[in-house]
């Protein structure tokens, strides 16, 4: 902890003479004149306030009278009335001969413009002040033992040669190195040391030391100096190292020292008891009574010395008479010294705001000040404050006001607001707790960042040197981080899950700012350290994130990184994710490219089969067709010598043509998708189907019709415009296969990378919108529209629209409910010619209530149809089932349409075609009632054949009789409940779709 110098004792007062006031060295920061030549200045280690202040400098040796010239030194250069004496140099030069332990060696001394200067070695820059503020808590007392070892050590080396130190504080004690906890101490600056005190003829007037460390009997005007004051200083630094703080709150001199002249050090927050003993016995008031090097010796050597009884009595009157000063009441308490009501209004701000808010208190608070400006040795310019406050109390204080007030009251006490410490450290503490999320800390920075005047105010205060530029850097970080944040946003970083929410200004981000005006370095180096940490435990670098990392010197920037973090992490797991993906399908694409030369190298002979093959069938037919017309000798004479001349040449050419694209295309994507063969072989079977029907067999009439004029006109009049068609025709589409299978293999989408994967899926995908067509089912996406589509759409589309507009019924003009009513009616006249009595059937239409209540839809959306027709109803006679049973038919229905097909889709042509299948069904739909009115199960369908006629006939019903003689039957097949017999109807689909 930095403590002020003592101020000078004036003349009035039996001080010092004008000339020890004086400052009459000629340089206060810079190597003297006539040392100019001798020494080159490093650094400048302490600043000059006072005429007693020695001028500090780390120095390097040009002559290398002791060393190499790279050894640092230390010069120190004492005004001449506040050097050490004569013999204060001597014994410190054979101290240094002897090597005393733990004591600043002493290599040279001179006079450089009339004053004196001495040499020393130079001892690190780390004093025991700092190393303190790196263990707030307190050290351990293994820790503590050692310490006290050293400084035991280095304090008895003086009082053996009679030297008294008299300023034993934190800042004199230098930290050569360190070993986890300990660390290897130094006593230094010996300019307030005095040979042999005791023999003075009459008390010293050069006040010097620091209040904090002075002993009582040293805090007089006419101050005493003797080895006792050493040892009370020595018990205060051991007391703070061991309590983590000075024992003292105050700071103000004049309370220090009557803090320290009526009660004893609180030392009761040391918890280790060896410790705690240690320091009662050196911070003991009565000088006689207190411990000394005897008494320290034993304590190392692990003994307990007594410790005389502790008072709060004043053990020393001073010389003048101090005037009362009445005490002002808060919270309870009376306080007399500005410095303990500073300390309790700042940490009790609540209450103080409240006090300070009423008028009365306010009034009572100015009167209670007003007695400063007569008691006390107070300069001009801190009565003019005082005035100036009490004017501003007279109305409610701004935030500003009581900055300035608290200053007043405790100019010596560290930097603190509400409580909280607010030096370097103490402004690190309160950035992580608001991070974390202290409620206290988060307010206590909302009320910074609204409140400028405090920060401004405080670095007048110890430890708040340079809170008035950290307010302004802090206020210009917050301006710039919002137009950085758009920025940002405005690129990739936009674009990524929760980076707005990341990059929103909240409490942590003021928190992480604050601590960069603070500590700008420090704080920019951990960042940076903890970003470069955590980009290299990232599976892949990030492009952004490198980008924002490069920018060290933006702090914004750099603050940005650390808190994009997560989406960098998951950009590199995204990144990893597809640099594997693609590995993956380099590697497969490498295997499968192997594989897939090994295929197309085994397949390439029934490749090229195919293409012969449908070669073949391209120039036979002319061939055929050019003989034709040269056997009958209709064709003119010419005509087929140009045919045969160029039959051959287009065969020709048809075949290499062929044969050039099946090795260009290869398998497995030449048959059938892309051959010659294959489209022949697809498109056989649709101009069959289509001539079985009635308006096909017209269509194929006409096409016959067209063929024969059409082959006339080759074989009379033009039998060689066949070759030349087909072949032009072959050439034209094989040019289309090939740039088709080239765009396939060269897809336009970068991304979507040539792969044996996809041409499989493409392949997969092919037959099963095969199998979807063939099934009825709408195919996933729909094709384009084409011809073929718009044929389909023209000549099924239109019908099935129709019927579902008129309630599930077919167009009366179908052919097949023409045809189904003939063979309907033959059946029934062959079985009256048979003589045997059946049950009549109803064809032709549902009931409106049987196609309203149960719909049975096939897989394509239309109502599932029967052999005889599309839909059958019931007899208008027949008798009602029971409750729970179903219909036969549409028990049979519902599991056509469960397996996806209907018996015609099935079959491949229209139902109902033959009458061997109506016939053959109707003995099976006869003996399905018995004539108890009961129905035998249907016979059991094997798996994977399609459902048979009797599966899709009418339901037949018994004829009608009275309700009074017949008892009610029904026309159900089965007693099952609905469930079982869903249940096997799921079965058979599963078995039909198998």
């Amino acid at each position: 902890m930095s403590t002020p110098s003592t101020r000078v004792v004036s003349l009035e007062q039996g001080g010092f003479t004008n000339a020890r006031a004086r400052e009459t060295r000629p340089v206060l920061s810079e190597v003297p004149p006539e040392l100019a030549d001798r020494f080159l200045l490093v650094a400048e280690l302490s600043r000059v306030r006072w005429p007693a202040d020695a001028v500090v400098l780390r120095v390097r040796d040009l002559t290398a009278r002791h060393g190499a010239p790279e050894i640092p030194l230390v010069l120190k250069w004492y005004h001449r009335l506040h050097a050490p004496g004569p013999d204060v140099e001597q014994e410190l030069r054979e101290l240094a001969e002897e090597e005393a332990p733990h004591l600043e060696r002493l290599l040279e001394t001179g006079e450089a413009d009339g004053h004196p200067w001495h040499l020393y070695w130079s001892h690190g820059e780390e004093d025991l002040a700092g190393y303190h503020a790196d263990h707030p808590k307190g050290l351990r007392p293994e820790a503590v033992r050692s310490l006290v070892g050293q400084l035991y050590d280095a304090v008895t080396a003086l009082h053996e040669r009679g030297v008294v130190h008299r300023d034993i504080t934190p800042d004199n004690i230098m930290v050569q190195t360190r070993r986890a906890d300990t660390a290897d101490l130094v006593l230094i600056d010996f300019g307030a040391a005095v040979h042999r005190p005791d023999e003075a003829e009459e008390p010293r007037t050069d006040w010097r030391g620091k209040p904090l460390y002075l002993a009582p009997e040293a805090g007089l005007l006419r101050q005493t100096v003797s080895e006792a004051g050493d040892w009370w200083s020595l018990g205060m630094v051991i007391a703070q190292l061991a309590l983590g703080r000075h024992p003292i709150d105050f700071r103000r001199d004049e309370e220090v020292l009557a803090e320290i002249a009526t009660h004893d050090p609180d030392l009761s927050g040391i918890g280790d008891r060896r410790t705690r003993r240690l320091c009662e016995g050196l911070l003991t008031r009565a000088p006689e009574k207190r411990w000394h090097a005897e008494q320290v010796g034993d304590w190392l050597d692990g003994k307990d010395p007594d410790v005389a009884p502790r008072t709060d009595e004043r053990i020393y009157d001073d010389e003048e008479t101090r005037p009362a000063i009445r005490p002002f009441p808060f919270m309870g308490r009376e306080f007399i010294g500005t410095d303990a009501l500073a300390l309790h209004l700042d940490q009790n701000h609540v209450s103080a705001a409240r006090m300070l808010a009423a008028a009365d208190d306010r009034a009572r608070l100015a009167e209670w000040l007003g007695q400063f400006e007569t008691v006390g040795d107070r300069s001009p310019e801190e009565l003019r404050r005082l005035a100036a406050l009490r004017t501003e109390l007279d109305r409610p204080p701004s935030v500003g006001t009581v900055v300035r007030l608290l200053n007043w009251l405790g100019p010596g006490l560290d930097v603190s607001w509400h409580g909280a410490d607010l030096d370097v450290r103490g402004m690190r503490l309160l950035c992580q707790a608001a991070r974390d999320g202290h409620a206290d800390a988060v307010s206590l920075l909302r009320h910074l960042a609204e409140q400028p005047a405090v920060l401004t105010g405080l670095a007048q205060r110890p430890g708040g040197h340079g809170l008035d530029e950290t307010g302004r850097a802090w206020r210009t970080l917050r301006a710039g981080w919002e137009p950085t944040v758009r920025e940002l946003r405005g690129h990739e970083i936009g674009a990524l899950p929760g980076a707005a929410a990341a990059l929103r200004r909240t409490v942590a981000v003021d928190a992480w700012l604050l601590q960069l005006a603070r500590e700008p370095e420090r704080t920019r180096s951990r960042l940076t350290d903890d970003i470069l940490h955590r980009r290299a435990q990232l599976p892949e670098r990030v492009p952004w994130f490198d980008a924002l990392l490069d920018a060290r010197e933006d702090d914004l920037r750099l603050l940005a990184a650390h808190l994009l973090y997560g989406q960098a992490q998951f950009a590199a797991e995204e990144l990893r994710r597809r640099r594997l993906v693609q590995e993956t399908d380099r590697m497969l694409a490498a295997d499968q490219a192997g594989l897939l030369a090994v295929l197309r190298r085994l397949d390439r002979l029934p490749t090229l089969g195919w293409a012969l093959l449908g070669a073949t069938l391209v120039t036979a037919p002319w061939t055929f067709v050019i003989g034709l017309a040269d056997v009958l000798g209709r064709a003119p004479e010419d005509a087929v010598v140009t045919a045969w001349l160029e039959a051959l040449p287009a065969a020709a050419f048809v075949l290499a043509v062929e044969l050039w694209t099946a090795a260009y295309i290869g398998p497995p994507f030449y048959h059938p998708e892309r051959s010659l063969a294959g489209l022949l072989i697809r498109h056989a079977e649709r101009p069959g189907r289509l001539a079985r029907t009635r308006a096909g067999r017209y269509i194929t009439a006409a096409l016959l019709v067209l063929a024969v004029f059409l082959g006339f006109y080759a074989i009379v009049l033009a039998p060689w415009v066949w070759p030349l068609a087909s072949a032009v025709a072959v050439a034209v589409w094989s040019v289309r296969r090939c740039l088709a299978h080239r765009r396939l293999r060269r897809p336009h989408d970068p991304e979507s990378e040539w792969s044996l994967r996809r041409l499989l899926a493409w392949w997969r995908g092919r037959h099963e919108r095969r199998r979807l067509r063939a099934a009825g089912l709408p195919l996933d996406p729909e094709p384009e529209w084409g011809l073929r589509r718009l044929l389909t759409w023209w000549w099924r589309g239109r019908h099935e629209r129709r019927r579902r507009r008129r309630g599930n019924r077919l167009y009366r003009w179908n052919p097949r409910r023409l045809l189904a009513r003939r063979r309907a009616r033959r059946a029934h006249r062959a079985r009256r010619a048979g003589g045997r009595r059946r049950p009549e059937t109803t064809v032709g239409t549902w009931s409106a209530a049987t196609a309203e209540t149960r719909p049975a839809t096939s897989a394509e959306g239309r109502p599932a149809t029967t052999t005889e027709g599309r839909s059958e109803a019931r007899s208008a006679t027949t008798i009602e089932a029971e409750p729970g049973a179903w219909s036969a038919t549409t028990v049979e229905a519902r599991s056509e349409a469960l397996a996806g097909t209907t018996p015609e889709t099935a079959a491949g042509t229209p139902a109902g075609t033959t009458e061997e299948s109506q016939s053959a069904a109707e003995p099976e739909a006869t003996a399905a009632t018995t004539p108890a009115g009961t129905s035998a199960p249907p016979a059991p369908t094997p798996a994977g054949t399609p459902t048979t006629a009797p599966a899709a006939t009418p339901s037949t019903a018994p004829a009608t009789t009275p309700a009074a003689t017949t008892p009610p039957t029904t026309n159900v097949t089965t007693s099952a409940t609905p469930s079982e017999t869903a249940a096997e109807t799921e079965s058979e689909s599963t078995g039909g779709q198998a």
